[in-house]
């Protein structure tokens, strides 16, 4: 009778540790808990950052005018020291110039030379995108067969 009570509790020892040894087989641990020393992972983003779009500077323009009376018999003007000169022109005249938007100033001068007979007014002016950037006027009175010839000039700086 010894070996057959044996025999059971080694059979009921059997039964008795089979359901945890099954359990610890088909079934994934429990998570460990958090240990309030190791940090978290930062959240990942799949975008990349992005910055702000910073529009394309559009050139500035210039715009050189000459007005009034008289014979023009020559004009000059530059930009940035690039000097350009014209004959003679019919009044009015106007010329158009590109300024480079780089916030660097950029200086300009506008001269003419001028004769008639008895009178003649000239008036010179700049436009910067608009806006009056200078003015000049010149101008000579005579009587009878009077010749009157002059120069008048204006310039200035305008930032790019």
């Amino acid at each position: 009778m010894l070996l057959r009570t044996r025999r059971v509790l080694a059979v009921s020892a059997a039964f008795a540790v089979l359901p945890g040894a099954l359990a610890a087989c088909g079934s994934t641990p429990a998570p460990a808990s958090p240990s309030s020393s190791a940090p978290l992972p930062k959240p990942s983003s799949s975008a990349p950052p992005t910055s702000p779009k910073v529009p394309d500077r559009e050139p500035h323009t210039l715009v050189l005018n000459a007005t009034g009376s008289g014979d023009i018999t020559t004009i000059k003007y530059s930009l940035d020291g690039v000097e350009k000169q014209t004959g003679a022109v019919d009044l009015p005249w106007r010329e158009s110039l590109t300024v480079a938007a780089d916030g660097k100033p950029h200086q300009w001068t506008l001269e003419i030379d001028y004769s008639g007979v008895r009178t003649g007014g000239i008036d010179m002016f700049a436009v910067f995108d608009g806006k009056e950037a200078g003015r000049s006027g010149a101008g000579s009175a005579g009587s009878g067969n009077t010749h009157v010839s002059g120069n008048a000039s204006v310039g200035g700086t305008v930032d790019g």
